[in-house]
């Protein structure tokens, strides 16, 4: 596993290490939309730092994307938050947070932890 889950009392910390792909991360969605916890989080802070590799092609961003707003029309409302500090990890973020645009999940892209809980806790 390249991933780990951290339940906070209002959201999910995950963090991703390693080389990571399209099916990790979906499978990972899936995992956490299964949780009893989830229902009543308001936030999920992505860390992407310690990432090595990610084998996601942009076009897949969609998929992420859409499976999220499929969720979201039982979930409510929720923020994402991408923690990328790799400048070559960032057409991939900037493709899902594009693909988010007029969702109901909420999506932002950060280049510091501290930044991205700010913005998951206003």
């Amino acid at each position: 596993m390249t991933h780990t889950l951290t339940w906070e009392t209002d959201g999910l910390y995950r963090k991703f290490t390693g080389k990571i792909d399209t099916f990790e991360i979906l499978n990972s969605n899936f995992k956490i939309h299964a949780h009893h916890l989830f229902r009543d989080i308001k936030y999920i802070i992505n860390d992407f730092e310690e990432v090595t590799c990610i084998s996601v092609e942009t076009s897949h961003t969609q998929i992420f994307a859409k499976t999220d707003e499929i969720i979201a029309n039982t979930k409510g409302d929720l923020k994402i938050a991408l923690f990328i500090t790799q400048e070559a990890h960032l057409p991939v973020a900037e493709s899902y947070r594009e693909d988010m645009k007029g969702n109901r999940f909420k999506c932002e892209i950060f280049s510091s932890i501290e930044d991205a809980r700010k913005w998951v806790n206003e």
